[in-house]
């Protein structure tokens, strides 16, 4: 068990929050890190990946901070509120535009299998993070699938 995860099972106010808010990043991290030791990237490609996971990684901590903030200390008023969400939403798309750069460059360096093994799993780590779907439901359907040998 790593740090983090021994001191959230301590945590008074983990009983406060959804655990859907508490392990996106978590989540979003097991399943690249599932993804990766499954597609056996070569060295040259491994730079490319790195690329793409850390993207993904920011954008989960992102989702995970902002669903985790709460309500703010301040009222705010009707247009304060619209900004705040214009302003998540211009930095979510920045953050998608990011990582659809890293994965173009991935994707071309991938073997035909590596791309099918892909196709299959990359839905079930960035569709959580875009609509706010629950991980733990695309989580029960995931499973680990392996690619053909």
């Amino acid at each position: 068990m790593r740090g983090g995860e021994r001191n959230r099972q301590n945590d008074p106010a983990k009983d406060q929050r959804p655990a859907l808010q508490e392990n996106i990043t978590d989540l979003v991290e097991y399943r690249l890190a599932l993804l990766e030791e499954d597609l056996r990237l070569s060295p040259g490609q491994k730079i490319a990946w790195q690329s793409y996971a850390d993207k993904m990684q920011a954008l989960a901590s992102d989702v995970s901070r902002e669903r985790n903030r709460g309500q703010p200390d301040a009222p705010t008023n009707a247009l304060q509120q619209i900004d705040h969400a214009v302003d998540v939403a211009r930095n979510r798309l920045t953050a998608l535009e990011d990582i659809s750069a890293a994965a173009r460059v991935l994707y071309e360096g991938l073997t035909p299998q590596q791309k099918s093994l892909v196709d299959s799993r990359l839905s079930t780590i960035i569709i959580p993070l875009t609509n706010g779907g629950t991980p733990g439901n695309a989580a029960e359907k995931m499973g680990r699938q392996r690619s053909p040998q």
